[in-house]
């Protein structure tokens, strides 16, 4: 077997990479060349560009239109009210100003990006595998596992698709690689600065190393990535400060020692880490918008069944590389990644709102042990000539939960009232409304609309508030969903919700459902019109079966 010295990557190893990451990366277009394909200027629905977890998606798409605008400071555009922004999700305001620079549209700079970070994620994550591991095979399958590998929840969906919620390697994308890269380019570049930084950790804390972090040996960028965290993903950065500290403490008590230079390398991650932290905590406890959506933006983990089944098969081969870890506690590697494994598990359940995101970059402790028990146990109970089999079969089983991922949103696309239910899709005439609007409608003007899909994407495609249009980043969300769903279905509260959330523009469309396409019978006939009659209104443009009012 060739070797060679950790951390070296050979030019034709980082080829062989490097054509492995562009094949994963070219295959999550696959679905999205399927879906803008099928999207003929005959239909009467527009794809709207995004199939995978499309109602964040849609938020995202939001975000950049600030940027477009040339904000630096968030607002909440899913809300009427007026607010005081904030520095915060500045990835996607930077993303934004990136997009007004180059003249591309969001969408566009959006999958851009989503792509060049998946890229970015596949070398960091072989990286790590080179700061682990001297042979080539190791380095191999612990880049193979940890890119495309998931867990047992196609088995889950196949027996028992009438139980949910799914197992988190088909409902939690951060979790996943190769999932997060269908989602968003925030997700991949998380977990390839976390991959990164592990690297970096991995290096320092083996023994013999003893030198204090400086510009030339890596101390900087410790700091630069650790920055980059911070702004992308807070919340890629406490689990990560969580282990560290537990570690540097549990290392002192098996030495007996303080280890000063590891706690110097710590330190050098903790600190420039803390006024982000203080930061974003004054922003949701201080700024009264910002806090209604910390407290209505709850994502919490799912049952620990759903983590075990989502891991599935890596989970179960990783055991005997966990056993001896926890029986041994070497301090090169094994130390690290047994106490990033356990606290990291234990934070999922933290009383945090955002508990599922905290399960960013675990699944890579779970492959370094995966990998270690196929090397120092798995194999030495199977024959050689059987070994490439049994690698071979391990993939077969890892893989179709993500293969799964990648093809279920384009039901949505095949079965176009369905998407259009989902908000996938929107009817064709909805779709040329909102492009009228962000063409003629001043900036930060209000915008009275079915839910879904049509407020959904406002905001997205138009420098325009809704008045909801979203569970999270709509104020008092589930009040407002009431009311604008009463003002339309029962005509109720017609102007003093038109006046108490100083609506501009208001459109009426035809209501779908899964089970009839986006036509209406007559006009009189559509949601909203007994509102419209009462406020004596009449329509500024038409769009087939959608039309727009103007409110003077």
């Amino acid at each position: 077997m060739q070797q060679v010295r950790a951390d070296e990557v050979s030019a034709a190893e980082w080829r062989w990479v490097i054509l492995f990451s562009g094949l994963l990366v070219a295959i999550t277009l696959i679905p999205y060349a399927w879906a803008f394909a099928s999207d003929a200027p005959n239909d009467n629905w527009q794809f709207m560009g995004m199939l995978h977890n499309h109602i964040d998606g849609a938020s995202y798409l939001a975000k950049m239109e600030q940027g477009i605008q040339g904000n630096w400071l968030f607002q909440l555009t899913y809300t009427p009210e007026p607010h005081m922004g904030a520095a915060i999700q500045m990835f996607y305001l930077a993303l934004g100003h990136l997009a007004r620079l180059l003249s591309l549209p969001a969408l566009l700079m959006f999958h851009i990006a989503r792509l060049l970070a998946s890229f970015i994620m596949y070398i960091s994550i072989y990286h790590l595998g080179s700061v682990i591991w001297q042979k080539l095979r190791p380095r191999r399958l612990f880049f193979a596992l940890v890119s495309v590998g998931a867990g047992l929840g196609w088995l889950y969906l196949l027996l028992f698709n009438q139980y949910q919620p799914f197992p988190i390697d088909l409902t939690v994308p951060e979790a996943i690689p190769f999932y997060s890269t269908l989602v968003n380019p925030h997700f991949p570049l998380t977990i390839a600065i976390i991959a990164l930084l592990a690297a970096t950790f991995l290096r320092v804390f083996r023994p013999g190393f003893s030198d204090a972090p400086r510009v030339s040996n890596g101390g900087a960028a410790l700091v630069l990535l650790v920055i980059g965290l911070c702004v992308i993903s807070p919340f890629g950065w406490a689990p990560l400060a969580a282990v560290l500290v537990v570690y540097i403490a549990l290392t002192a008590v098996v030495d007996r020692r303080l280890p000063m230079a590891q706690i110097s390398w710590a330190i050098l991650y903790i600190l420039p880490g803390l006024p982000f932290v203080v930061y974003y905590f004054a922003v949701v406890n201080y700024n009264p918008a910002m806090r209604v959506w910390n407290e209505q933006n709850i994502t919490p983990s799912p049952t620990p069944d759903r983590y075990i089944i989502g891991f599935g098969l890596l989970l179960i081969v990783a055991l005997p590389g966990i056993w001896r870890a926890a029986r041994h506690f070497e301090r090169d590697g094994d130390r690290l990644m047994l106490t990033w494994l356990v606290v990291n598990a234990l934070l999922l359940y933290a009383p945090f709102n955002l508990q599922r995101r905290l399960s960013i970059g675990l699944i890579i402790p779970i492959v370094f042990f995966a990998v270690r028990a196929l090397e120092d146990y798995w194999f030495d109970r199977v024959r050689k000539p059987l070994r490439n089999a049994v690698i071979l079969l391990l993939i077969v089983f890892v893989l179709p939960s993500n293969v799964f991922s990648l093809i279920i949103p384009l039901f949505g696309v095949m079965n176009p009232a369905e998407g259009i239910e989902q908000g996938i899709l929107m009817p064709k005439d909805s779709y040329s409304a909102i492009r009228w609007l962000d063409t003629h409608a001043p900036e930060d003007s209000v915008v009275l609309a079915q839910p879904r899909p049509t407020s959904l994407w406002i905001p997205a495609y138009a420098p325009l508030r809704v008045v909801y249009g979203h569970i999270y980043e709509t104020l008092d969300a589930g009040q407002k969903l009431q009311e604008v769903q009463a003002w339309y279905n029962d005509g109720a509260g017609c102007a003093d919700l038109i006046s108490n959330y100083h609506v501009r523009y208001i459109v009426i469309e035809p209501e779908v459902s899964s089970k009839e396409a986006a036509t209406a019978s007559t006009a009189d006939d559509l949601p909203g019109m007994a509102c419209i009659r009462t406020l004596g209104l009449t329509p500024i443009q038409q769009f087939g079966s959608t039309a727009l009012y103007e409110v003077k």
